[in-house]
Formats: C-alpha cells, structure tokens, sequence
C-alpha cells in the first residue's frame, strides 16, 4: 500500500512536491515531523507516563502515530528512533520545520499537562495556517478536488478564513456559506474576507453556530434548495460530534452535491497531526476512522485520491434512499 500511495502522491499532488523543492527536499521536512514527535512522546512519557494517552489528545496522537509506525512499544518505551534528518534548504520545506521548533520550545510535557498558555498555541496555529507551504497544499487540494465546479459551498468551521479566501481565488461560487464556533475565528475570518459577520447580503456568509447542525438550520435561509458541495479541509477532528454533524451536513447538500474533504490522519506527518491537537482538535483519526465516521453519517465513496500521505483525501456523497 505504501508504494502505491506514494505513486498516488506524484500523481496528484505533484505542484506541492516541486513546491516543496522535489521529493528528497520533501522527505526531509517529513522526516523532522517524525523526529520531534518520537522527542515529544519521550519527553511525556517519561514525566508523565502512559497515562498521559488519557489525558491528552496530543499525547494520544503521538502515542498512536508512532505506534503504527514501529519506534514505540505498546507499553509506551521506545522501541527505535528515527535518525536526526538533514536540514531542508527549500524554503517551504524549511518553513515546515521551523513551525515544529517554536512549539517544541513550548515544551511537550506542559502541552500534555495543559500548562501552555492558549494564545501561545493560538500564535502557532495562525502562523501555520498562513504559511507558504500550506498555502500550497491548500490550494493543490482545492483544485484536485474540483472546487471550481461547484458554485454554492458550505464550509464547517472556517477558523480564520484561509479557506474560503483561497476558493476565491479560484473562482467566483454564487454562494458560500461558512460557520464556526469560536467567535474569534469569525471576526478574524470576516476580517480576512471584508464582510460583515452574519450578513449574507454577497457572495460570502460568515457566521457564528455551535454545531454543523445549528449551522445547517441557518444555512438553509440562504440555500433553501441546498448546496453542491460542503468543504472539509482538516476539519473533521474539530467537530464535536463528527457523525452526528456529518449527518446534518448531508441534509444541506442538495441532489448530486459533494463532500469534499482533506483530513490530516495519524499515518500523516505525527508531528503536525500532534500540533494541531495540542491547537484544539477534538480527535485523534486514522484514515480509516475517518472512513468509518463517514459511512456511519450515511456517505458514500465517490474517489478516493490519497489515504494518508500528505493526507486523506477524497469525495463523498450521501447515500440517497
């Protein structure tokens, strides 16, 4: 499977990897990602022991990523450990990188002990979410997904907007309706987006929902008829109730309408998977979970692009009675 999966990923995600200065520039960058998340897991469990997988999702993303991947034992001791890669020289790959260190200075026991200020790790997030190299993968999965040919789009959980700015970039959709729980996140997405929070009077409608499923019933005021598409871009362990919110996400798409989703998973890069738990997500996914969450919400596979590296991605649609 890997060695297809690797032929899938120059297959698709080919402007990524010249990006990122070729594939030996890119191993490199991966290669740090496993480095500091085998450090990070040391470091928790011998502080804080294997009961810290309990406790904290990060520690729990570490403990389950470097498990599949042999360095640790069940019992939590290291079972190998990667060699120290060489630095990338590829500025996005160096980008890549650089955002392990600062969190790293952070220090992996108090991430699992939550003893790090919020708006250490909110910097973080802001910081990964707006750098090169995730402005291209970003961009690479929306046109490998086909964004363009959708032009009404629901998007759960917009954080600060670089999606929904990314999209139109591409192209122009009628509608695009976006939600978040976190009020900060509209304001700074709104911003972002030069909208008002709430008012759907353009082409683009940022708002504020507990739920997917709040965020439907407002939705629907605005696409009564549904919409072609909902866009999921490492979302999906943000959500509170992944098969229940899925499942009310499936009643906004209308006939023909798309699940359009990339999910970071714990076959992907465990170090970044670790960092954007400790940066609020609710769960820690396999690729395979994630396809067990999707058919529980009533989905089915339309094409399937990658399983797991750089992560998940593919199409869904929901199973019609």
């Amino acid at each position: 499977m890997k060695f297809v999966e690797e032929v899938n990923v120059l297959r698709y995600y080919k402007p990524f990897i010249e990006a990122g200065g070729g594939v030996a520039q890119v191993r490199k960058a991966l290669g740090w990602s496993e480095w500091f998340a085998v450090k990070w897991w040391e470091e928790v469990f011998n502080e804080v022991g294997l009961s810290s997988i309990r406790g904290s999702v990060f520690a729990r993303a570490l403990f389950i990523s470097l498990r599949l991947r042999g360095y640790i034992r069940e019992d939590g001791h290291i079972k190998k450990r990667p060699p120290r890669p060489d630095y990338p020289t590829n500025s996005y790959a160096i980008e890549f990188v650089e955002l392990h260190e600062p969190f790293d200075r952070l220090g992996a026991v108090n991430v699992a002990t939550n003893k790090v200020d919020e708006n250490s790790i909110g910097i973080l997030y802001s910081t990964m979410l707006s750098q090169g190299w995730y402005k291209i993968l970003r961009h690479t999965f929306l046109k490998l997904v086909g964004v363009e040919n959708y032009h009404t789009i629901f998007e759960p959980v917009v954080k600060e907007g670089q999606t929904a700015m990314a999209v139109l970039e591409i192209h122009t959709p009628r509608l695009y309706l976006g939600f978040d729980y976190r009020r900060d996140n509209i304001e700074m997405a709104a911003g972002s987006l030069r909208i008002k929070p709430g008012e759907c009077s353009g082409v683009v409608c940022i708002y504020h929902a507990t739920t997917a499923c709040d965020a439907v019933k407002i939705a629907r005021r605005h696409a009564p008829n549904g919409v072609e598409s909902a866009l999921l871009l490492h979302t999906l362990y943000w959500l509170i109730d992944p098969v229940k919110e899925l499942s009310c996400i499936s009643t906004l798409l209308g006939p023909g309408g798309k699940l359009l989703i990339g999910q970071q998973v714990v076959e992907s890069t465990p170090g970044l998977v670790a960092m954007v738990t400790a940066m609020g997500a609710k769960h820690v996914l396999s690729w395979k979970g994630v396809e067990q969450i999707l058919r529980a919400a009533g989905y089915k596979l339309v094409k399937r692009y990658l399983r797991y590296l750089p992560y998940y991605i593919a199409v869904w649609e929901p199973r019609r009675s």
